[in-house]
């Protein structure tokens, strides 16, 4: 298979989803052309247009200047520039005919070797693929994105009769490794697996609701937390995709499927309410809940009603499904119907049933998928539910009664007919847990570990709460700092999201409130010494980033040779929240990283965004900004961040040698002083003692150190400050005293 990373990509269609999808390859570096219809004489280009602005409005692009990769056009004038793409896709709107024709002009102006898909959710890729240009075929599968393409991880791929799999290999390394996304192979079965299992759900949901008489405050206060579920519920989420596609969504799939089909008994296009209010105009946003805050009952709205079942107090699934009482009630029933559906409805769709839970977490926002969730109550108990009930439970969910549960054990999973196989693995891809097999354990102190691998490289493994900084962590960064054997390091966190959320706040809360200045001083030292002689070990050091690193998480980073990021990885320092400014090296590193990388007025522009406690919208943001090295890599992939991580500390190693320190040049003392505008009394407070750090002659790196966590854990033993660092770590808020 082609691993070579394609450049140039072609969109055609320009609405919310076609230009969404522009921007994502934008901002994974490809060039994009992106047509749509003419527009009026004079400006034909401007649908195309309209929809770049669409997206920078919606922030689609993770920096503006990424739209400048974006060329507009239209269908009629610039359909022969398609011509240099690698990859066409097809985003025009859910008409069989509209897209054949489409397809016809594709072939006219397509390089043979171009890779081709369609966007569909709801056209089957047999009727998509029906007449086309038998040239064309092998080349040809669908690529399902989510809305919005950013953000939503999940794509479904599926592939036709007469796709080849060169193409099918192609399209899911581009989509996995490119741009970021997590590829689901689907059968060519309507409504895929995550819109075929989703949809169902909430017409359930919806249906047993209104059936019953459960308002939809309750109905979506059961079925949400306590089932990892967005918040929004059923109702809400109906809402939020709008009631305007009740009929291209559900009635398209009703249509679709056979009368068989448990959908048809949860048909939600026939029912009166939703009618009155699909008839009223109501849009994504509003619905069952309009914007004043009122909800849709009996005809009109209402002010929203206390949740008061207690059902809705439940913590988990399973209490929820115990809970004798209306709430109870109605969340077993859906959550039994939802079950049944997919147990039954699993080998039509697909192979395993991860690649159901995967498509409920990644399309439609779950924390668990269904199976999982099932897991989590205990598959015979809910065989029990379903004798309680009068019904006999689902051949699958016997299955897992017999095996241990839909995922038995790490490393299997049922497949869709109830036999324990191993979940496909995904290319490239690492876990924590993966990268540390068979490695020797050198360190488990609770906090944190350090193992060794059979290649040299050391691997340091976060296991606080969010990651965070203790005592614990500085004592294994010691530790890995002063090994011997070692050839490279990679730090990485378990957590999804979270590479490190800053340092412990439970220890630095209770010296702080105490008033003991040499304990706070002792903590903010005791982290500053152990990056320090992370940053001077005599391998290279690389931070494997998933998500945030913020305030101790990013001074981690910091510390590092270089780093690994997804691109959406949010760094900052929200320390002026918490009372301080960085503690443990982070004015230092971050003064150092702008200096290098040429950053005008490099003393001011630390100064700013250290007090700005404001996070990066991404990783790109965080290089424009000047905190990133040249050798830090950012990719679109999270979970290809520890495997990239590890080969470039490989890299790293050959020939390495230790950063040498270079002075610093701070603020003039004799210029106009740095002053930051606006916040409180405590605010300025802190940004005082910043400034007083940020200003005199040339120093060393060391001699700034040594000045910070002076000038911090003075900072901190003020009633104040000391006040907002006990408020964080209760409440997980700032104070804004």
């Amino acid at each position: 298979m082609s691993r070579t990373p394609i450049s140039r990509a072609a969109v055609i269609g320009a609405g919310s989803m076609g230009s969404g999808i522009a921007a994502h390859l934008a901002n994974a570096g490809l060039d994009v052309l992106l047509l749509d219809v003419p527009g009026p004489p004079g400006d034909r280009d401007a649908p195309a247009r309209a929809g770049v602005e669409r997206q920078l409005q919606r922030r689609g692009f993770m920096l503006p200047e990424f739209a400048g990769r974006i060329t507009v056009g239209n269908i009629e004038d610039d359909m022969a520039a398609i011509g240099d793409a690698e990859w066409i896709i097809e985003v025009v709107f859910e008409d069989r005919d509209v897209k054949a024709q489409t397809y016809r002009a594709i072939a006219r102006h397509r390089n043979p070797a171009a890779l081709v898909s369609s966007n569909t959710s709801t056209i089957p890729l047999a009727e998509l693929t029906a007449g086309m240009d038998e040239e064309m075929l092998p080349f040809f599968a669908v690529t399902h994105f989510f809305n919005p393409p950013r953000i939503m991880r999940l794509l479904e791929l599926v592939a036709g009769p007469e796709t080849s799999a060169e193409t099918e290999a192609r399209l899911r390394h581009i989509c996995e490794v490119q741009l970021g996304k997590v590829v689901i192979d689907c059968r060519d079965t309507p409504g895929f697996i995550a819109n075929r299992i989703g949809t169902f759900w909430m017409a359930a949901g919806a249906m047993t609701a209104l059936r019953t008489g459960i308002n939809p405050e309750l109905a979506d206060a059961v079925f949400s937390r306590p089932f990892g579920v967005p918040r929004t519920g059923v109702f809400g989420l109906f809402d939020y995709i709008g009631l305007q596609l009740l009929d291209p969504i559900w009635g398209g799939l009703l249509q679709d499927l056979p009368d068989t089909d448990a959908l048809h008994r949860f048909d939600v296009t026939d029912d009166p309410t939703f009618r009155q209010l699909v008839d009223a105009g109501c849009h994504a946003g509003t619905g069952f809940y309009n914007r004043d805050g009122e909800v849709f009952s009996d005809g009109g709205y209402l002010a929203r009603r206390p949740v008061e079942d207690p059902a809705a107090q439940a913590r988990t699934a399973r209490e929820v499904l115990d809970t004798d009482s209306p709430g109870g009630h109605f969340g077993r029933a859906v959550f039994l119907e939802t079950l049944r559906y997919c147990c039954e409805t699993a080998p039509e769709i697909a192979d395993t049933v991860d690649q159901i839970d995967a498509a409920m977490r990644l399309g439609y926002g779950w924390k668990k998928g269904p199976f999982q969730v099932a897991d989590d109550i205990g598959p015979e108990h809910l065989i029990s539910l379903y004798g309680s009930a009068g019904e006999t439970a689902p051949a699958l969910l016997v299955a897992a009664a017999r095996a241990g549960g839909f995922h038995p054990y790490p490393g299997a999973v049922l497949d869709s007919h109830g036999e324990v196989v191993a979940p496909r693995a995904r290319e490239g891809v690492l876990t924590p847990a993966q990268i540390v097999a068979d490695a020797r354990l050198l360190l488990d102190n609770g906090d944190a570990t350090v193992h060794l691998r059979a290649d040299g490289v050391a691997v340091l493994t976060l296991h606080t709460p969010a990651s965070s900084c203790s005592s614990g962590v500085f004592a294994a960064v010691r530790e890995l700092a002063g090994l011997g054997s070692a050839r490279a390091a990679v730090i990485v966190s378990p957590l999804e999201g979270i590479f490190s959320a800053g340092a412990d706040l439970s220890a630095l809360a209770k010296a702080s409130t105490s008033g003991d200045l040499a304990r706070v001083r002792e903590l903010l030292q005791e982290g500053a010494t152990a990056f320090a002689q992370l940053r001077e070990a005599p391998f290279p050091v690389v931070a494997a980033v998933r998500g945030t690193a913020l305030g101790g998480g990013l001074e981690f980073v910091q510390h590092c040779d270089a780093a690994v990021l997804e691109a959406e990885a949010r760094l900052g320092f929200p320390e002026r929240h918490v009372g301080l400014f960085p503690g443990f090296g982070g004015t230092v590193r971050t003064l150092e990283r702008m200096t290098r990388n040429g950053v005008d007025n490099p003393v001011r522009s630390a100064f700013d965004l250290i007090l700005s406690a404001r996070p990066t919208a991404g990783a790109h943001e965080a290089a424009a900004r000047g905190l990133l090295l040249d050798q830090d890599h950012i990719i679109m992939s999270a979970d290809h961040v520890i495997a990239e991580a590890l080969a470039l500390a490989h890299r790293l190693a050959d020939g390495y040698r230790p950063p040498q320190p270079r002075p610093l040049t701070l603020h003039p003392a004799d210029a106009e002083p740095l002053v930051w505008e606006g916040g409180t009394e405590t605010d300025q407070a802190i940004a005082g003692a910043l400034a007083t750090l940020y200003t005199g002659g040339t120093v060393t790196p060391e001699e700034l150190g040594e000045r910070e966590v002076e000038l911090a854990a003075q900072l901190l033993v003020r009633p104040e400050n000391a006040a907002r660092v006990e408020h964080m770590r209760r409440t997980r808020r700032p104070l804004g005293n």
